[in-house]
């Protein structure tokens, strides 16, 4: 499960494996030009969200990310954030999830983990981490009206409805 507790999250922006048919390669590559300006220009909608507490994939592309939308802010770097494997990645997105490996579901209890982590810190938090780290959420928190896989540089909010039910919320 996932601590009952209001927070937001952000995918890193754009980087060039983003673009590649293949993504061959992955691990702590950097942001390109596109999600630079990206983070830039979500910076003053994240400004004015009441967060409390940054908290990050220890990633190149989520720091980079998270410097550019809080420039100076402090934050907390959880490695449990850190992006799946591109074999995890295709697994989740073209298989049922009853036929997750054990690799997969070993990611998303990582995943969970970390999100765990980050919510102990004074709140609303913002996570900066990645796409599968979305769809791991969206996962543990039985979301089923949100679309699982979302844009580079796209701010989530994630919210308790009045029976205590996981509510998410694309902001733009």
């Amino acid at each position: 499960m996932i601590n009952q507790k209001e927070f937001y999250f952000v995918r890193h922006g754009q980087t060039d494996h983003n673009l590649s048919p293949d993504k061959v390669k992955g691990g702590d590559i950097d942001l390109n030009a596109t999600g630079r300006e990206q983070a830039k220009r979500l910076a003053p909608l994240i400004a004015e969200l009441p967060l409390q507490s940054i908290c990050c994939s220890s990633l190149q592309r989520a720091l980079q990310t998270k410097e550019l939308l809080a420039p100076g802010a402090s934050h907390l770097e959880f490695e449990d954030l850190g992006e799946c494997t591109v074999q995890i990645w295709h697994e989740m997105t073209s298989l049922d999830r009853a036929a997750w490996s054990k690799v997969a579901t070993d990611f998303l209890e990582r995943v969970r983990r970390g999100v765990n982590a980050a919510l102990e810190e004074p709140g609303p938090v913002l996570i900066v981490a990645h796409g599968g780290v979305h769809m791991a959420i969206c996962h543990w928190m039985g979301i089923e009206d949100h679309e699982w896989m979302i844009d580079n540089c796209q701010p989530v909010h994630f919210l308790l409805d009045d029976a205590m039910g996981w509510k998410a919320r694309l902001l733009s």
